[in-house]
């Protein structure tokens, strides 16, 4: 297989978001690597012209295979096929692009008049391989891409230490006996933010929910949403919406928890997950597709409730598991992680490329 020497990496959107830090820390461990050399290039945000997203293609043209990141709000949900040209004329060697949020294409709406749907396709015409982070991302995206060029990386779980001890946590945040139980992120719907909060009244009465984080700026409405209903309910201090959290207090929550969960109404790949999963606690996920997908590389470490998108299921799962003595740190979870590393996924990452540099070769 074909061995590149130098690696290139295109960094575009908001430096804080989930999918731009993806592509850094793939970056990073990248350059650890003996023999390679690694050019990171910076786009700035999608509102910047295309001209400039040509520019810094050019910057690029030096390398082997350019790695960067795709997702509609990153690019742009509108505007994003001329950007993707544009970039492609500009830098013509091999090109692996890493998909993010890849949900479901079903309808005739979005599978073509949304307004990204023609960028899909025209990824899957220009680049030469195609990385997803599950196999049922591979499905969702039969039409739109060749399947011969798609590749499942699994979504990395950085090594991760908590900042404190479960005790020193709960006593700093002044929980005192109550179990916590945790939505971790930006608070959206199909992480299950919508539903979730109506879970409360049917888990123990020295449980509290907590939703460790805040809305997307812009997009508050199932955030207000679980408010009312919280209201509605009368579940006072046993539901609390944290707002943003720095690492520290992030940190400070999560080795708080007892329970993580991850109600998902609709899986592609998880930022949170893969938090949880580095943080070894307990974890109780919708039992969906993708999920599955992460419970057969290691079986047993995660529990599962069904049907998603329902209170009763996540409540009564959560009473359950909280009726008996929970392993802290979880060892299937740790199982998880290592399955997961950040190496392991460099590695995976690396032989997707050497394929690319193959698949030009006459």
């Amino acid at each position: 297989m074909a061995e590149p020497r130098v690696v290139g990496f295109l960094h575009l959107g908001r430096v804080e978001s989930g999918v731009r830090r993806y592509g850094q820390l793939i970056a990073d461990e990248t350059r650890r690597r003996d023999g390679l050399t690694v050019t990171e290039v910076e786009a700035g945000r999608v509102d910047q012209s295309s001209e400039q997203l040509a520019q810094v293609a050019r910057d690029l043209s030096g390398c082997d295979v350019v790695l960067m990141q795709w997702n509609k709000r990153g690019w742009g949900k509108h505007g994003s096929l001329v950007r993707l040209a544009r970039f492609r004329r500009a830098y013509k060697g091999a090109l692996v692009v890493t998909m993010h949020d890849v949900f479901d294409r079903a309808g005739l709406r979005s599978r073509y008049l949304q307004p990204d749907a023609w960028s899909v396709r025209q990824l899957g015409r220009t680049a030469d391989r195609i990385v997803v982070h599950s196999q049922i991302e591979v499905e969702r995206l039969r039409g739109f891409i060749p399947v011969e060029k798609l590749r499942v990386v699994p979504h990395f779980v950085e090594a991760r230490e908590l900042p404190m001890s479960p005790a020193e946590a709960r006593a700093k945040l002044g929980l005192g006996g109550r179990k916590l139980v945790t939505l971790l992120g930006f608070v959206y719907g199909r992480k299950g933010h919508r539903y979730a909060v109506e879970a409360v009244p049917f888990m123990p009465d020295d449980a509290m929910l907590v939703y460790a984080g805040g809305p997307i700026e812009g997009r508050t409405f199932v955030h207000d949403l679980a408010q009312q209903k919280a209201e509605e309910l009368g579940l006072g201090d046993r539901f609390r919406i944290t707002g943003y959290l720095s690492e520290e207090d992030m940190g400070t929550w999560m080795a708080a928890t007892h329970l993580a969960i991850l109600p998902f109404t609709d899986l592609s790949a998880s930022g949170s997950m893969s938090s949880w999963i580095s943080s070894g606690k307990p974890m109780l996920v919708s039992d969906l597709p993708g999920t599955r997908e992460y419970a057969r590389r290691v079986p047993g470490a995660l529990n599962f409730f069904g049907p998603a998108g329902e209170a009763w299921p996540l409540g009564s799962a959560i009473s359950e598991l909280l009726a008996r003595p929970l392993p802290d740190p979880d060892p299937g979870v740790q199982r998880l992680a290592r399955e997961l590393s950040m190496e392991k996924t460099v590695d995976r990452y690396l032989d997707v490329v050497s394929e690319a540099l193959d698949s030009r070769q006459p």
